[in-house]
Formats: C-alpha cells, structure tokens, sequence
C-alpha cells in the first residue's frame, strides 16, 4: 500500500512540474491569434466564418474576400469549416503609420509638418508620414526607420516623407521618400520577399530597392543620378516604360525622356598625404589622378564610419578646399563624380589637420562669401581667410561673372551691399596682397533673393580655371 501511494506521488508531482514548465503555445491566446510569416498571416476559421468576414476583419476591406479566395483556392463566399486554415498574403495587410527616428543630425535641420508648422530636429525626435525635411549648408541628418534601416541626408536637401507606414501583423516597413532638392544615401536592411517597399522618388524616377545601399540626387540640369553601391535596384521613369536594373558597382542617369544605360563607377580616389594644409581656418585637400574623374565630393567627420558629419564640399577643381574646420583629428570621406554626374564608391581615410605653411604650388585661397544678414534694403556678405591687405569681390548674375552686379573691395573678410532685386546670384572674393597683386578666387557661392528671404542655393561651386596650376 505504502509502495503504491508513493508511486501514484511520483507521478502526480512529475505531471505538475511538467505543467508549470510547458510553453503556452496551446492557449486560448495563442490560438486566436494570427500565425506571422513572411510572406503574411494565416489564421483558424472559427464558426460562423466566411471570406467576407476574415477580408474585413483582417484586411480592413470586404471586397478583399475575393483575392483570399483564389489564394486560398476557395470559390464561393460561405461559411468555411471551423479549424480550417486560411493564408492572406502580405499585400493585402492594411498599413498602419510609422515613423522615423533621427539618429544623427548636425548644424541647422528642420522639418515641416502637415499642418506647416516648423520643428527643429535633434537626436531622439520623431518624424511621421508627410513631412519635408530641410538641411542647411554644411547641415546633415540620418534617420533610422523601423527594421533598423538607416537614411542620410546631406547638406543643402530637402525631401519629403511621401509614404511611412508598416503592415499590420507582420509590421513589415513601407516607405516612400521624394526628393526635393539634393540627394539621399540609403542602407536598407534585407527585405524578404513580401516583406514591404522601399521607394525613393523624383519629379522624373523611381528606384525601388531589396537590401541596398544606394544613393540617389538630383542633378543641377533636373536630370536623376541614381548609385548603386550594393544590392539591388530597379530604376524607372515615373511616366509608364521601361526601366533598368542596375547591379552593385553602376548607375545611371534618368532624363525627361530617357532612362539611360547601367555605367560602371568610379573607383574611390586617393587622398594625396603630402598635400593636406590648413592656414587659419581654411583646410586644402588634394587627390592623386583619378581616370575619368571630373570633380570631387569631400566630407569630414569626426568618426571612422564617416556618420558624424560637420562640413563637406564639392569641387571641380583640385586641390579642394573646406572652410571653417579647427585643427585637430579626423576622417575624410572622398569620392568621385563622372562627366556625367554620378558619384562613385568612396574611401574614408583619417588626417590630421594642424598649423603650417603651404605646400609647395599649392596658394590658399579665402572661402566662398556666404550671406550672414540680410533686411529689406542691404545684405551682407562674409567669409575665412588667411590673413591679407584687403580682397576683391565680386558678385554676378551669371556664373562666369560675366554679367556683374557689383565688383568691389574690402580691407575686412566682411562687406554689407545694397539687396538686389529678386533672382538667382553668384559671388566670390579674392585676396588683394599688399604689392598690389592678388590670389586666385575662391569657390563660387550662389544665393537666391526671394521678396523675404535671401538663401543658399546648394554647395559652394568651383571652376577649375579658378583653381593655381
């Protein structure tokens, strides 16, 4: 008797302490709810069930009904058995808002609700669906979106948070940005089939993407430049035709009436160590020959992985000069652009930027005068230079100053004028020595008068005839 009573115990205590460790994937829980998948969700039909009450319940649509019957190979619109298993696919999923986290952001960015009110990002801020975001010269902005993708921003863009959605159940991202102005570099993090969209769009092209990094811009002809980097990317034209498939390593330019050919490019240019200056403020980079390169885009970061932006400029001539930067430790990213307007790979290589004399050929030049005040009757122009006598300075309707508006000299790296009437300007200055003789130009800065406001109107530009031989 004593030996049965404990064997009945011993059983008793091994089915409880089996209970209590057995996972709950028979609950009442569990069972009601929707199995996630990749590819969608399917689920158990319960008494009383038909297509039409499932496409409404779970698509937000009756007329879904249809569609989850020729997927599920049901015909008719009856009750289905109960304990029967019924997929819908996730396109069929309603979308549910989502948003952007800004991960990165330096100098001056803002975004712009729906109900047009500004916002002044800083890092942690949340974006939604709809807003036009802003960069300012030498301002950059990296969002991250829900699966851990990463958007950048560079200076002098603006675009527009078209589409920022996730599916319902699968919460998979669906995500449309439009460029307004500038450029955008995106990594998106490896998207399984089914498993939603990401769009980048322009006034003439699409590019849809499966974990890619990619960058696409707009050029200053109104032409797209779309760079693939790695991945996968399907360019298109926003009008109905065909479209390309560009594979890592190419890109290509979209016209009015043109999707043109995969190109290959440009390998990542060197930076030429035995040429690095930086007289006051003003630092000079120099490449070594690159084949095929016709300009260069240099960034400067505090951070190996080239996130933590603070200046960058874009330059036809070379050597290339940045303004603003204190001496110290960083990182340069550099890359180069094509006669055709695409940007190739870029390299990240760290320098140190200290006091010095310059090197042999190389003179330095002022930076490019940017408008630091403006009122109704005068503005003033501004900019870093290494000590001199004066400067010479000009500002035009044209970009080959050709069309002067003002040509002028100050003894100060400042000079107020009186506000030009509404339109698109040009302005550079030079250094004035004190034999009389005078430097190269700097960079030219354009800006646009508005009847408010006078703004930048993207990088400083530069000819190279501008540049010393």
């Amino acid at each position: 008797m004593h030996a049965t009573t404990t064997g009945w115990l011993r059983i008793y205590l091994l089915a409880s302490v089996a209970l209590l460790f057995t996972p709950k994937a028979h609950s009442e829980e569990a069972t009601d709810g929707p199995l996630v998948s990749a590819s969608g969700i399917t689920i158990n039909a319960r008494h009383g069930d038909t297509l039409s009450s499932i496409a409404t319940q779970f698509t937000g649509a009756t007329s879904n009904w249809i569609a989850i019957g020729k997927f599920n190979n049901i015909s008719k619109d009856t009750s289905i058995p109960v304990g029967s298993v019924i997929a819908i696919p996730a396109s069929l999923l309603p979308d549910e808002p989502g948003n952007a986290i800004v991960v990165m952001v330096s100098g001056k960015v803002t975004a712009i609700s729906t109900d047009k009110q500004p916002m002044v990002l800083k890092v942690g801020s949340h974006l939604t669906e709809g807003m036009q975001i802003e960069t300012a010269n030498n301002s950059f902005l990296t969002l991250g979106l829900s699966d851990a993708s990463r958007v950048s921003v560079p200076s002098n863009s603006r675009i527009r948070l078209s589409i920022l959605r996730v599916a319902r159940y699968t919460r998979s991202p669906r995500t449309e940005i439009t460029i307004l102005r500038g450029k955008v570099e995106s990594r998106i993090s490896p998207l399984a089939p089914s498993m939603g969209r990401y769009e980048i769009r322009t006034p003439l092209a699409m590019a849809g993407v499966r974990g890619t990094h990619f960058r696409v811009g707009l050029l200053a002809d109104g032409t797209t430049a779309n760079e693939l980097l790695s991945g996968a990317v399907e360019v298109s034209r926003r009008t109905p035709g065909p479209g390309v498939t560009l594979q890592a390593g190419q890109g290509n330019i979209v016209s009015t009436g043109n999707v043109g050919p995969p190109v290959a490019l440009l390998d990542a240019p060197q930076l030429d160590s035995q040429a690095l200056l930086l007289q006051g403020r003003i630092a000079q980079f120099k490449t070594l020959t690159l084949a095929g390169a016709t300009a260069y885009h240099l960034q400067i970061s505090t951070d190996a992985k080239g996130e933590n932006l603070f200046a960058e400029t874009r330059s036809a001539g070379n050597p290339i000069q940045l303004d603003s930067i204190d001496a110290g430790n960083y990182f340069v990213r550099i890359s180069a652009i094509d006669a055709s307007g695409l940007e190739g790979y870029s390299r990240i290589v760290p320098v140190s930027l200290q006091q010095g004399t310059s090197p042999s050929g190389v003179t330095p030049r002022p930076s490019p005068p940017t408008v630091d005040f403006s009122d109704s009757k005068q503005f003033q122009l501004s900019w870093h230079s290494p000590a001199a006598a004066g400067f010479n300075l000009q500002v035009a309707r044209d970009a080959k100053f050709s069309w002067l508006q003002f040509n002028t000299s100050s003894n100060k790296p400042l000079l107020m004028l009186p506000r030009p009437p509404f339109g698109t300007y040009f302005t550079r200055v030079q250094i004035r020595n004190n034999d009389g003789s005078t430097g190269p130009y700097s960079a030219t800065q354009s800006f646009v008068v508005t009847d408010q406001w006078i703004i930048h109107e993207g990088n400083p530009m530069t000819s190279p005839s501008d540049w010393p031989r």
